[in-house]
């Protein structure tokens, strides 16, 4: 009995919807909806795609309205109601299928605009909506877009759907906006395969010592490029680090605009290809290249602290795995400089390490 209640209340309440598609009434539509998506559970499908086929069937400019209010009501339900989610953003893609860039100009164009000025969004329901739409329409998302997705996927504690977006986003290879991020695109235009290869593969190094199959696959593509030719390109890259930013975007932690923070995106790339630094043949340039990777993590940003002590922690690795009086030497003058306790207790490990 309690199951036919639930599907005349079904029933019932999509009747309502068609009613307020027909006259056009946007806030009795958002409201419905979100009440609809509870008892269906999310699934647009229940009644064979009717529902959806009416509302496409609304003026563009009516459809618009509706993307516009139903997104914004993303924010306040990640907090609330945050298993409604999914089934509201499924509702926003499919109601602007079809739909040009044109047409949807008032709902994508603030949309792009927040994400490509901040550096990461708290939630990520709102962008990964946009990210489907786009895709969904055979759109490429603008670069600094592109940044923030990845960005918020990494950082956000509500990032939506973004985390499995972001990996279907291969391009740029690494996120514009700071300067040794920029010269290694520009470096890699035109490169062969495993250069680029190179760059995913330092990705996915995990924490700041990578497992052994890491390194393994590491050095077959070291390999691949020519281990000094990879040691002089990262050697100019990682010297980059401590730049500020060329496009500065609203910090992730309120503290103004970002000069200085390091993109969570990039990091992980600058902890890869330390790791990957380490694994080339030793030589002066590549300690100076690792210990100066340390300082620039350890830059101190005002009301945040050292800008990312994980990166700082595999540099040190890098420079211990690299072993050679170089490093010991860097490591040494690193030991009277480094102010940052955590980072100071690896390097002091580090070098009584090498102590007979």
């Amino acid at each position: 009995m309690l199951q036919e209640d639930e599907r005349v209340t079904r029933v019932a309440k999509a009747a309502r919807v068609r009613e307020l598609a027909v006259v056009g009434d946007v806030k009795g539509l958002d409201r419905n909806l979100y009440q609809l998506c509870a008892d269906i559970d999310g699934d647009w499908s229940f009644d064979g795609g009717e529902l959806i086929g009416v509302l496409r069937g609304m003026p563009t400019s009516t459809r618009v309205l509706l993307l516009r209010l139903m997104t914004d009501g993303l924010e306040e339900t990640a907090v609330h109601r945050p298993g409604r989610c999914p089934g509201l953003a499924a509702l926003i893609v499919l109601v602007a299928h079809g739909l040009s860039a044109d047409h949807l100009a008032a709902w994508r164009e603030p949309l792009m605009a927040k994400a490509a000025g901040e550096m990461t969004l708290w939630e990520g329901w709102r962008l990964t909506c946009l990210v489907k739409v786009e895709q969904a329409a055979g759109r490429t998302l603008p670069d600094p877009v592109v940044a923030t997705v990845r960005r918020t996927a990494l950082t956000s504690e509500t990032p939506g759907e973004l985390p499995a977006l972001a990996t279907t986003i291969v391009e740029p290879v690494l996120n514009p906006g700071e300067p040794w991020a920029e010269r290694v695109i520009a470096d890699l235009a035109g490169a062969e395969p495993a250069w680029p290869a190179l760059i995913a593969h330092a990705l996915t190094a995990a924490g700041s010592r990578p497992t052994g199959k890491w390194q393994r696959r590491g050095r077959e593509l070291l390999a691949q490029v020519g281990p000094e030719r990879a040691r002089t390109a990262l050697t100019s890259w990682l010297s980059l680090a401590g730049e500020p930013r060329t496009v500065p975007v609203n910090s992730h932690h309120r503290a103004g605009t970002a000069q200085l923070e390091l993109d969570p995106f990039n990091a992980r790339a600058l902890q890869g290809l330390a790791a990957l630094l380490a694994l080339t043949p030793a030589h002066p340039q590549s300690a100076v290249a690792l210990a100066e990777l340390v300082e620039a993590a350890l830059i101190r940003l005002p009301g945040i602290g050292p800008r990312s002590p994980k990166t700082a922690s595999a540099a040190v690795h890098a420079l211990t795995q690299l072993g050679d009086e170089d490093a010991c030497a860097e490591l040494s003058r690193l030991a009277t400089t480094v102010k940052y306790r955590p980072t100071l207790r690896v390097i002091t490990a580090a070098l009584d390490s090498r102590t007979p």
